[in-house]
């Protein structure tokens, strides 16, 4: 479907399956640079087929605005993406953001509604660690630094002392999520001006110097009421900051991993459900090997062991399954084959977002393993979204009790 406003080409692509786009060869490249799609040229001349799409949001390539819109529901992806686990409830958050039907305009006004919720009464302060350099003795004097600075010179003193203040990491991310909201060129104004007197409650809190994915600083008692800010902010940072170092001009694309979004929130509420059962979750393990060499590296999304045995592992897969009430693609299955293998457990879980088909077993005769295939509703309230995962998380392990 296309379009044209105010003298710029808007095009819509398709999350699921192909689309065919009118572009130039150049704009072609550079669409293609940005790899979260693949581009090919069709028989006919000027026509592109787009497919394997990645990312949804909006990116901007030469005059033209190419849209990307989730097949998630826009409440239930802001919801994954601001829900945190221990600290949030999921009444807690407002989920009227059906209005706007982009996905950064309603990133935006969710991250506003988080932002004024958690300054409702003031700014998060916290300890911070200072280096100076003084003629009065305050903290604790830095021999160290003082010899590499001055060696030999007992004045000025370098000084190391913690500092009460508002110019925490959690503000620091805050700020840096609201400037790269207002340097979006298809944020609607009303969006924009909403988002002034919030920069101005944050113009004292130093700039954040974004590089790749935003660490977000440990969940506390402290921040608590800051974590549905925070995600939202990280989410943000990452679909300006990705799509810009991939050579995007800036203002002009955000582009959204929802796969990722969906494995976290997934993750998160398995951990914050199961933990208390006294099972650890573990996301995005990272040193797993199949084979003695070490030369095979595998990377499972969850991992679900107690008294540090493994008794479960889960892949989320951003995928809408059972559409055909076909089995999950081969390539799926042998993965899950390979993680349970390696960590020595009878069944595997392949987590297919949507869907509407009931749990499939498929064993494997040679190894006696169960892959399990389980498509997640995110449709429904947040209570439902969550209980339903909840209610998931107690099926992976309830062969292991």
């Amino acid at each position: 479907m296309s379009s044209t406003t105010s003298g710029v080409r808007v095009e819509e692509i398709a999350e699921k399956g192909e689309s065919f786009v009118a572009l130039s060869t150049a704009q072609a490249v550079r669409l293609q640079e940005l790899k979260f799609c693949r581009v090919s040229p069709t028989g006919d001349t000027g026509i592109w087929r787009i497919t394997d799409v990645t990312r949804v949001g909006v990116a901007g390539i030469d005059g033209v605005r190419l849209i990307v819109r989730p097949k998630t529901a826009l409440r239930s992806l802001i919801f994954m993406a601001s829900y945190s686990g221990v600290q949030t409830e999921a009444s807690d958050l407002t989920f009227a953001f059906e209005a706007d039907r982009d996905l950064p305009s309603t990133l935006a006004s969710a991250l506003i509604g988080a932002v004024n919720a958690a300054t409702g009464r003031a700014l998060l302060k916290g300890y911070v660690s200072v280096e100076e350099t003084g003629t009065v003795i305050r903290g604790r004097w830095d021999v160290a630094r003082q010899l590499k600075a001055r060696p030999g010179l007992p004045v000025p003193v370098e000084l190391t002392y913690d500092d009460y203040t508002e110019d925490v990491a959690e503000n620091q991310i805050v700020k840096a999520a609201l400037r790269a909201l207002v340097r979006l060129e298809q944020l609607p104004r009303h969006v924009v001006d909403e988002i002034g007197p919030l920069l101005g409650m944050f113009a004292e809190i130093s700039d954040l110097q974004i590089g790749g994915r935003v660490t977000l600083p440990a969940e506390t008692r402290l921040n608590g009421h800051y974590q549905p800010a925070l995600r939202l902010a990280q989410w943000i940072l990452e679909a300006t900051s990705w799509a810009h170092a991939e050579g995007a001009s800036s203002g002009s694309t955000f582009l959204l991993n929802v796969a990722k979004v969906y494995e976290d929130f997934v993750g998160s509420v398995l951990r914050a459900t199961l933990k208390p059962e006294g099972f650890d979750v573990d996301l995005q393990v990272s040193d797993w090997r199949l084979d003695t060499g070490g030369k095979v590296r595998m990377r499972p999304d969850i991992v679900i062991s107690r008294h540090g045995r493994v008794v479960a592992v889960a892949d989320t897969k951003y995928k809408v399954w059972g559409e055909d009430d076909g089995s999950p693609p081969n390539a799926d299955v042998y993965q899950g084959l390979a993680y349970a293998v390696t960590a020595e457990v009878q069944e595997v879980h392949l987590l297919y977002v949507s869907g509407d088909v009931e749990p499939r077993r498929y064993e494997i005769a040679a190894t006696g393993t169960v892959v399990m295939a389980h498509a997640v509703d995110v449709s429904g309230g947040p209570e439902e979204l969550v209980a339903r995962v909840a209610e998931l998380a107690r099926a992976l392990v309830a062969s292991n009790h």
